[in-house]
C-alpha cells in the first residue's frame, strides 16, 4: 500500500502550488468583466493550446485514441462545459465562499453516480457523511433565502458541482485506458467547442474584450486548468486519492480568505457552519472511505 511518507517533498510542494492556483481561480473570474460563457471558453481554449504544445514534445502515439473513447470524451467535454458555465455564472451572483464551497461538493456527486450506475456499495459512514454534506448545503442556501440573486447563484454552484461530479465519474473510466495529456487535451478541446456553440446560440459577443480580460483568461488556463489539474494528477502517483481529494477544501479556504481581503466578503454565520458540516461530511464519506 502507498504511504504518504513516501511522497517526495517536491510532489507535496507541487500539490500545494496547485491548490493555491485553484484558490486564485474564483478571484480572477471576479475581476473579469466578460460574460461567464466567454470566460469559460477562452480558459479552456487556451488550456487546450497549452496542453497541445506540451503533447507535441512527446511521441505522436499519445494522440491516437480508441473509437469507444470518443463518445465518452464528448460526453465528458459537454459535462465540463456546462459545469464551467454554471459555476462561473454563480460567481457573478453570489459570494465567493458560498460558490466555491458548494461547487467543491462535486466528489460526493461522483460517488453517488458510481453508486447509481455502477452499483458500487456504500457504507453507513458514507451515508452519514452525505447527510452532513447536504445539511451544510441547505444551511448555505438558507443564508441567502432573503436575497434572490444570491440564492440563484448558490443553486448554479450546486448545479456546477453535479456536473463536475459527472465529469469525474466519466473521467475515471476513460483514464483507465488513456494517458493524462491526451485525455485532458481532448476533453478541453471538446468542451471549448461546446462553449463556442453556447456563445453563438446566445448571441454573446466573442471578441471586443479588454486586455485585462484576455490576461485573466490566460492566467486561468495556466493556473487552475493546467498547473492545478496537472499537480492533482501527478500527485496521485505518490499519494492516496483520498488525500489529494481533501485538498479541494484548501481551495475553498484560500478563495474565501482572498475574497475577505480583496472584496470585503465576510461569510455569514450560516455559511461558516454550513462549510463545517460539508467538510466533516467530506471527511467521513470520501477521505475515510476504503480505497
Amino acid at each position: 500500500m502507498m504511504r504518504e511518507a513516501s511522497a517526495p517533498i517536491k510532489v507535496k510542494l507541487f500539490l500545494i502550488v496547485g491548490v493555491i492556483s485553484f484558490a486564485f481561480g474564483a478571484i480572477l473570474i471576479r475581476y473579469s468583466s466578460a460574460p461567464a460563457l466567454v470566460i469559460a471558453f477562452y480558459r479552456l481554449l487556451f488550456a487546450t493550446l497549452i496542453m497541445a504544445l506540451i503533447g507535441l514534445t512527446r511521441s505522436r502515439s499519445w494522440i491516437r485514441l480508441e473509437r469507444k473513447d470518443y463518445l465518452l470524451i464528448t460526453l465528458n467535454g459537454l459535462a465540463l462545459a456546462v459545469h464551467f458555465a454554471l459555476w462561473i455564472t454563480s460567481l457573478k451572483s453570489t459570494t465567493v465562499a458560498a460558490s466555491v464551497i458548494l461547487v467543491d461538493t462535486s466528489p460526493f456527486f461522483a460517488l453517488i453516480f458510481a453508486y447509481v450506475f455502477l452499483k458500487e456499495g456504500v457504507s453507513r459512514q458514507f451515508l452519514l457523511g452525505l447527510a452532513l454534506c447536504f445539511l451544510g448545503t441547505f444551511l448555505i442556501l438558507g443564508s441567502d433565502l432573503g436575497v434572490e440573486v444570491n440564492l440563484v447563484g448558490d443553486l448554479l454552484a450546486l448545479g456546477g458541482a453535479v456536473l463536475a461530479g459527472l465529469y469525474f465519474f466519466i473521467g475515471r473510466s476513460i483514464r483507465q485506458r488513456v494517458d493524462f495529456i491526451p485525455y485532458v487535451l481532448n476533453v478541453y478541446g471538446v468542451s471549448s467547442l461546446f462553449l463556442l456553440l453556447f456563445i453563438l446560440a446566445s448571441n454573446t459577443p466573442l471578441f471586443t474584450y479588454t486586455e485585462t480580460d484576455y490576461l485573466i483568461f490566460m492566467l486561468l488556463a495556466l493556473g487552475p486548468s493546467c498547473l492545478g489539474h496537472n499537480s492533482y494528477n501527478y500527485s496521485l502517483k505518490y499519494m492516496k486519492a483520498s488525500t489529494v481529494s481533501a485538498t479541494v477544501y484548501g481551495e475553498a479556504l484560500g478563495s474565501t480568505l482572498l475574497a475577505v481581503i480583496l472584496f470585503k466578503e465576510t461569510p455569514s454565520v450560516l455559511v461558516i457552519f454550513g462549510a463545517l458540516f460539508v467538510m466533516i461530511g467530506f471527511y467521513l464519506s470520501v477521505i475515510r472511505q476504503p480505497s
